[in-house]
């Protein structure tokens, strides 16, 4: 219905949040739509497909997909080159921006001296803490943990900006034996080498930078919460970032192959 009134390409996402993120950043003819979650987006792609509808291209989050060897199922469908769109700004210079304009330049300059390495490779490490036990229960089906539980400031704290691991696999594990949380640790010390972005998650990467920034790295107020932050993330990614990513690439390549529908701004 929406292609008799409109002839350009569509763009379909996942949610709000990433139809926030495309829509500054597509070209005028193309319109956005909010596919209400990743396979409503690969299946909504592909029945399209099966009837020849073209101009359409859905953008999704790699998620564990590629750790895991699956395939996106659906030809005009592309994934993120990180966990997840969060991920990739985290990984992109508008960290850096984020962090001059909300952060303290005072406490991080003391964080990392004293840490000795940088906010970012900081906020990874304690990002793949959560992650590795994901990518642990998502790769061994016998696993039988409580995501449930796995909620970062229930394991981050604030004063310190630490986490505290042991606690999280131990509630993870519903107060298991000290050998079902052995268990689970070699399964995490098994995992195989990985890019660390596809790791962490990123609402996981989010909630933790939100926690630091509250007293370690700045003094942002109580009622700050994950979306302001990845709002300004959104805000503070710029074209040349986006270029920089295997994504951009994957949708200029698209583009190539459907004249003449365009999604990206030139």
């Amino acid at each position: 219905m929406m292609r008799l009134v409109h002839s350009g390409a569509f763009l379909v996402v996942e949610g709000a949040a990433d139809a926030r993120f495309w829509r500054p950043r597509r070209r005028g003819d193309c319109e956005i739509v909010d596919g209400e979650g990743k396979q409503n987006v690969i299946g909504g792609v592909r029945r399209l497909d099966a009837e020849s509808f073209g101009g359409v291209l859905g953008i999704v989050d790699d998620d564990y997909d590629s750790l895991r060897g699956v395939d996106v199922p659906a030809r005009n469908v592309v994934s993120t080159d990180a966990h997840d769109l969060e991920c990739m700004l985290c990984r992109s210079p508008a960290l850096e921006r984020l962090l001059a304009e909300c952060g303290d330049q005072s406490r991080i300059r003391r964080f990392e001296a004293t840490e000795g390495v940088d906010v970012r490779s900081a906020l990874l490490d304690r990002a793949l803490v959560f992650g590795r036990l994901r990518l642990a229960a998502a790769l061994n089906d016998h696993l039988d943990l409580d995501d449930s539980v796995i909620r970062v400031p229930r394991f981050v704290k604030e004063a310190t900006w630490r986490v505290d691991g042991d606690g999280l696999v131990r509630a993870a594990t519903r107060g298991g034996s000290p050998s079902v949380r052995d268990a689970v640790k070699r399964c995490i010390a098994r995992l195989p080498s990985a890019d660390p972005w596809r790791v962490a998650r990123g609402h996981d990467v989010v909630e933790i930078l939100r926690i630091g920034l509250r007293r370690v790295l700045g003094n942002v107020g109580a009622g700050v919460g994950r979306e302001w932050i990845s709002r300004i993330l959104r805000s503070s990614f710029w074209p040349s970032d986006l270029r920089a990513t295997t994504l951009w690439k994957d949708v200029r390549t698209w583009e190539a192959a459907n004249v003449p529908f365009r999604i990206l701004e030139n």
